[in-house]
């Protein structure tokens, strides 16, 4: 998928981001990565004891799954010198969107604040244009016969996976059914979003419940009623 060999960084903490680094290798990036520890005090008294290496910063785009106010705000102050897009997941317990949003204002550093990592935007930017292409909010493409998903064509990659374990499930399904099945099917793929009635999780089925009923709008608009 890759033709230049964009560089990611992928601040890791537990289960959070070896997915993101196991289909970004796939796709062809250059990926750096970087475990911080799982267990980590609420309140930081001194960043530093969270030892992050220089290198991570020396990336294109830098990921991070740290899920701590003080570790996102110290990632943005340390980026400053090499300004990496910077994408930081998590919701709120990644940190205030105000002031992170400021800091990096500050810093002059480009951020993305994400409930899930299915919601990331295209981001025109040539240097990067590459990878926003190929992931962030799902993108699909459907091909119909006799009013049924023969196949599903993911144009564009969520980190989880969850757009290819939709695409591979959909096959075979009723037309009138697909987009619904595709928001289903979005909320029982293993995802780590939030569960509960307030859970990003609905989030994530909203995106590709819709991604694939304009997949299908489009399928109709170009050949007709199927």
């Amino acid at each position: 998928m890759s033709k230049k060999k964009i560089k990611i960084g992928i601040i890791q903490r537990g289960k959070y981001g070896k997915r993101a680094e196991k289909r970004l290798r796939k796709a062809g990036f250059i990926v750096i990565s970087y475990e911080i520890p799982e267990k980590i005090p609420v309140l930081i008294d001194d960043i530093e004891d969270i030892s992050i290496p220089p290198s991570i910063f020396d990336v294109d785009i830098l990921l991070s799954y740290a899920l701590h106010p003080d570790i996102n705000a110290a990632i943005i102050e340390k980026a400053e010198k090499l300004k990496p897009w910077i994408i930081i997941p998590g919701g709120a317990k990644a940190g205030s969107r105000i002031q992170l949003r400021k800091l990096a204002k500050k810093k002059n550093v480009n951020l993305i604040l994400e409930d899930i990592c299915c919601s990331t935007p295209k981001i025109d930017d040539p240097r990067v244009k590459e990878f926003f292409e190929n992931f962030g909010s799902p993108e699909f493409e459907v091909i119909v016969r006799n009013g049924v998903v023969k196949d599903v064509i993911v144009k564009r990659e969520t980190l989880c996976g969850s757009a290819r374990f939709i695409a591979e499930k959909l096959k075979g399904t009723k037309l009138e059914e697909a987009s619904t099945k595709a928001g289903f099917l979005a909320q029982i793929n293993p995802c780590w979003a939030s569960r509960g009635m307030d859970g990003k999780i609905h989030v994530s089925a909203s995106l590709h419940k819709k991604a694939m009923e304009k997949a299908i709008n489009k399928a109709m608009d170009s050949k007709g009623k199927f």
